[in-house]
């Protein structure tokens, strides 16, 4: 009773009597050390008194709610939180809820259902898998068709199996069907059947613990309850697996605990600082003892540790995870159609570190970079990038030197998009750096390159050309080479894709063949792109860049990125990978705002509409720049921006636009007139 009522002379005074048992637990089930969980004084004293006892941070669990938009994972985690009031319509990136209850502890993660986060969540479900199992609640809506429900359940598992493959202990996967309402009583018995036995065939490397259907939206139901003890359970198993928990930890997060809500994110110096300005701190005051302990509670999902590798004193402990998982990556990867989507990026993928400045005012911009430079969904570059408008050959295919191939066994097996993401950024660095992806001697400055969502073309000056690229349903990887002799044996582009490949797919089961380079057209036609397309010049690119891989609506359309990057002295950016297709060298945005933003700025959102940008896209334009002293203009730059990245979807030409101010809906017949005498 009295460390419940956190009445610290009083336990005081009780852990110097004489035949106190630390250990008994009440009718609840609690000892006395689980009721001090968030009482820092109170554990203090412990600490003092105690040699050991069980530690309340031991019995958290991380919960995983994974599945397709629609499955109604929001609506579950609002009954599993008992949080009042609908959820909201449309979840952005992570909401993280922690929970405290008598059938367990967790931390319970909302995950968007929109595939433009899919990348982003794996980055961040990878950082806290890796010592301590989770629980994944796979949803899926129940009334979609079979091959339907087949597809996303082989998507989460490969996810799942992904994201914890450096977890020691197996993850537990329940999966949750709702929508039940929509099949009758017949027909959902037998697909109750169906999924339960195609769920225990592809959740293998996993402890399954079973299929349940169940309404979201009813709390009381016997099937929330029986979903409830099956999670308990779960619950058990996996705080079971995890490892011993020192009492440090459990202190050092009962005083990180009193600094929320006021604090959102500290460095490891400033909490250094306040446990030395306490008299009584029992906790360690070295950076080098402290990582550890933050590690630790990061892992268990309770915090963020974002370790500053060129600073350990400033790395960065995140109290209120929202503040990234949801504010962060769910802006930064946010679909179009989302009020939180910003069109940060460029027409050529750049976001300056001033814009991030910008978005979030009130986080440490440096932090933000190494947050995503960690998770390996950027790079930072310190180089100036600018299109170049040279149309040459991709890649010669009547000709070749080597072909590799590499393919899933499996129908419903495939590549997904964290792997992609990774192998991008790896191919990009590489092709850029003064390291060659062939024979070392081969080395060379000065290269052309094209990139696209699923692949990359490039070429030195000596001969040397490389194609990766993925096709037919994510399922087959192929690299084409072109030597000047030779070195094929030699290619370390093979050894990227393997490693990479290895760690980001360890449950797809793939072969691998070396082909005729004449096969390649085979492969290369499958994904319906001109082999005539334009290309860059690379020079020593120091690091890389920010990767995206949103920009292939269609995969035979394979939206492509053309840049050149040059060693310049330039303001650091983030470069985001956005499509953009084949002919988009067209009008310059300069020459867009001088001819027609400045002329007709009060038109923007009339243009924007006529171009066929969506609604809400412009919503959000109009609401970003709403407060700025030349709102209109700087609408309009991104109206021309969104324009250009919808390529596979407009033509960007001054032909078009000039059609488009010639239509009643603009009425500026004078300015097309004068443009198309200038531009056409």
């Amino acid at each position: 009773m009295a460390v419940s009522r956190g009445h610290t002379g009083c336990v005081e005074k009780l852990l110097l009597a004489p035949g106190i048992d630390v250990k008994i637990k009440n009718k609840m089930g609690k000892t006395p050390q689980m009721l001090a969980s968030g009482n820092y004084e109170i554990l203090k004293l412990f600490k003092r008194s105690c040699s050991e006892f069980e530690f309340p941070v031991h019995t958290f669990s991380k919960v995983i709610l994974c599945g397709n938009s629609g499955a109604g994972k929001s609506t579950l985690a609002k009954n599993v939180y008992k949080a009042a009031g609908p959820p909201k319509p449309l979840t952005a990136g992570i909401i993280p809820y922690t929970i405290q209850s008598p059938r367990g502890n967790m931390v319970l993660y909302d995950l968007a259902g929109q595939p433009e986060y899919y990348t982003s969540h794996c980055a961040c479900i990878e950082a806290i898998s890796l010592s301590s199992p989770a629980i994944f609640l796979s949803m899926v809506d129940v009334s979609l068709s079979q091959n339907e429900i087949t597809k996303q359940l082989y998507y989460w598992s490969t996810m799942i199996s992904s994201v914890c493959s450096e977890c020691p202990h197996p993850s537990e996967v329940i999966v949750v069907g709702t929508h039940a309402d929509k099949v009758n009583k017949k027909g959902l018995r037998s697909r109750t059947n169906a999924i339960e036995d195609l769920a225990k065939a592809i959740f293998k490397k996993q402890h399954f613990r079973g299929f349940i259907v169940l309404d979201a939206t009813a709390r009381f139901s016997d099937n929330m309850k029986k979903f409830i003890d099956v999670l308990s359970e779960s619950n058990d198993t996996v705080v079971q697996q995890c490892p011993v928990i020192s009492t440090d930890c459990n202190i050092l997060y009962a005083f990180l605990q009193q600094m929320v809500p006021s604090e959102q994110v500290v460095t490891i110096s400033q909490l250094l600082s306040k446990l030395q300005a306490d008299e009584t701190n029992v906790l360690p005051t070295e950076t080098s003892k402290m990582i550890p302990l933050l590690t630790i509670l990061s892992d268990k999902g309770l915090i963020l540790f974002i370790f500053n590798k060129h600073s350990p004193d400033e790395s960065w402990i995140v109290l209120q995870k929202s503040v990234l998982l949801e504010k962060v990556a769910g802006v930064l990867f946010a679909p179009e159609s989302f009020p939180e989507y910003r069109a940060l990026a460029s027409n050529i993928g750049l976001v300056p570190i001033t814009l991030i400045t910008e978005c979030f005012p009130d986080l440490d911009t440096h932090m933000l970079v190494e947050f995503l430079s960690q998770l390996k969904l950027c790079h930072l570059v310190d180089s100036t990038l600018k299109i170049v408008d040279t149309s040459q050959t991709l890649f010669d295919l009547t000709r070749g030197s080597f072909g590799w191939l590499m393919r899933t066994k499996e129908e419903h097996q495939f590549f997904h998009n964290r792997f992609l993401h990774v192998l991008m950024l790896t191919l990009m660095n590489g092709c850029g750096g003064t390291e060659t992806l062939c024979n070392p001697q081969l080395k060379s400055l000065n290269r052309q390159c094209i990139v696209w969502s699923t692949g990359i073309c490039w070429n030195s000056n000596e001969g040397v050309t490389i194609l990766v690229d993925v096709v037919e349903q994510f399922r087959y990887l192929y690299v084409a080479v072109s030597l000047p002799g030779p070195q094929y044996q030699e290619l370390t582009v093979l050894q990227d894709v393997r490693k990479t490949f290895n760690q980001f797919c360890p449950s797809v089961d793939v072969e691998e063949f070396v082909i005729d380079p004449r096969q390649v057209r085979n492969l290369f036609n499958k994904g319906v792109m001109s082999s005539s397309l334009s290309c860059v010049e690379i020079s020593t690119l120091k690091n890389a860049i920010l990767n995206k891989i949103s920009g292939a609506r269609d995969l035979n359309g394979k939206s492509v990125v053309l840049a050149e990057w040059t060693n310049a002295d330039a303001d650091a950016c983030l470069a985001k990978l956005i499509g953009i297709e084949n002919d988009v060298i067209g009008p310059k945005l300069e020459d867009l705002m001088n001819e027609i933003g400045a002329v007709i700025h009060s038109k923007w959102r009339d243009v924007g509409v006529q171009l066929g940008i969506a609604p809400g896209v412009l919503d959000g334009i109009q609401r970003q720049n709403a407060e700025k002293p030349r709102s209109c203009q700087a609408s309009f730059e991104q109206v021309f921006n969104e324009w250009k990245l919808q390529g596979s979807e407009t033509t960007y030409t001054w032909t078009h636009i000039i059609g488009i101010l010639r239509r009643p809906a603009i009425g500026e017949n004078d300015l097309a007139e004068t443009l198309a005498t200038k531009f056409k």
